[in-house]
């Protein structure tokens, strides 16, 4: 904001000023510089107490046998509160950061995202975060991945092979101090606060179908159209930065990782994409029930 001030930029729009009032209470707390290992094991020990915490409950609160997959897998409320706690934060935090990069990033610094973030300072090093709050998004989400780990050595091999893959991402770019570039696509966690809030059995199958409706929404408009843009702008300014001769402030493997892991990770979204299809097709032809919530496909 001060650099903004000496470069004379416009004004920041209400809604921008509203989000950098509430990361100016992170940065009160000093955010800037906080060790993003520590936050990430802060966000592992809450995130997994937590997902203890509604397993115990829901063994106690629950009647008759537990489901199969053994005692640990039954939740209270049957929603899944460790992932619904980091959706929130993840999602809707790095929504704020998306909006930020593309609609103020030239009020706060003065230049505009991606390509601030992309190319040295003027002593030659790599750009600070937009916001503190870009910086430490990565880690929590790191904090979670390890949380999965914990928790897919009980709900088995394939859970444990997403949070392996979570933690390789999550914790590169943590490690690296590019903790910021992935921050933007942590906006596809959104989806997955109506995908948690749709199993709940305190809601009705009507407000169950409605979050049904807005996970599948969601999840096509922003991990369908709006992830795979964010990651193809970044990967292409960067390319034609090289191309022109800028100086690039990363490890020149860090390239081949991001565009390794966005085909993997982008691949994963258009197959699940397809299994939702696949889930609508079956609810809309009387196959399944309607405030049926399950996703796995038959």
């Amino acid at each position: 904001a001060a650099l903004c001030l000496r470069l004379h930029c416009r004004r920041p729009t209400m809604l921008t000023q509203f989000f950098l009032s509430l990361i100016s209470v992170l940065d009160s707390y000093g955010a800037q510089t906080w060790n993003l290992r520590a936050v990430a094991a802060a966000s592992a020990v809450l995130l997994y107490g937590t997902y203890k915490l509604g397993r115990r409950s829901g063994q106690q609160g629950g009647s008759g046998a537990a489901p199969p997959g053994g005692a640990g897998s039954t939740k209270v409320g049957d929603v899944c509160w460790e992932g619904l706690l980091h959706a929130a934060v993840s999602g809707l935090g790095s929504a704020i950061c998306v909006y930020l990069n593309h609609f103020a990033a030239v009020e706060i610094s003065g230049e505009a995202e991606p390509l601030r973030s992309i190319r040295c300072d003027d002593d030659g090093d790599a750009s600070l975060p937009l916001t503190s709050l870009h910086r430490i998004l990565p880690a929590i989400t790191l904090g979670y991945g390890l949380c999965d780990i914990l928790e897919g050595l009980d709900l088995g091999r394939d859970f444990l092979i997403h949070a392996t893959a979570l933690v390789i991402v999550m914790g590169t770019c943590c490690e690296l101090g590019y903790s910021h570039t992935v921050t933007p696509m942590l906006i596809m966690e959104i989806s997955s606060i109506w995908l948690n809030l749709s199993s709940a059995n305190f809601i009705s199958e009507t407000t169950s179908v409605v979050f049904q409706l807005l996970f599948a929404s969601s999840f096509f408009v922003i991990r369908i159209l709006i992830v795979p843009y964010i990651w193809l702008e970044w990967v292409l300014t960067l390319m034609r930065e090289e191309r022109e001769g800028h100086a690039i402030c990363f490890h020149w493997s860090f390239k081949y990782f991001v565009i390794v892991f966005g085909f993997i990770f982008n691949g994963l979204n258009f197959y699940w994409m397809y299994k939702i299809i696949r889930k609508i097709k079956r609810k809309l032809s009387g196959k399944e029930k309607m405030a049926e919530a399950d996703l796995k496909d038959r």
